[in-house]
């Protein structure tokens, strides 16, 4: 009977370390993309910054509130900073350990 429930015990172990590793591997990568998503959003804000401030274009409504969404998508984004960027501090800690 003992060994029968140290079987179970022992596949239930491995089955919830599979299903941890897997989850850890996709919060990998949704921590990569995240950061890279980030960047794009960055980048589009700023050229929409870019062509309001042009004479042509300089008081259109239509851009200004473009501009002022975005910007809020990119502060919203950035509130969640530290989920995705967990991964880059300890890997920012290693190099920083290694440095010294």
């Amino acid at each position: 009977m003992t060994l029968i429930l140290l079987i179970i015990s022992v596949a239930i172990n491995i089955f919830f370390i599979w299903y941890v590793y897997n989850l850890l591997k996709k919060l990998l990568f949704v921590s990569d993309n995240m950061e890279d998503f980030l960047g794009v959003l960055k980048d589009y804000s700023d050229h929409l910054e870019t062509i309001y401030g042009m004479e042509t274009y300089y008081g259109d409504e239509t851009i200004e509130h473009l501009l002022k969404y975005s910007k809020e998508i990119v502060q919203e984004i950035e509130a969640y900073e530290e989920i995705y960027t967990l991964t880059h501090n300890k890997e920012e800690g290693q190099e920083d350990g290694e440095k010294t």
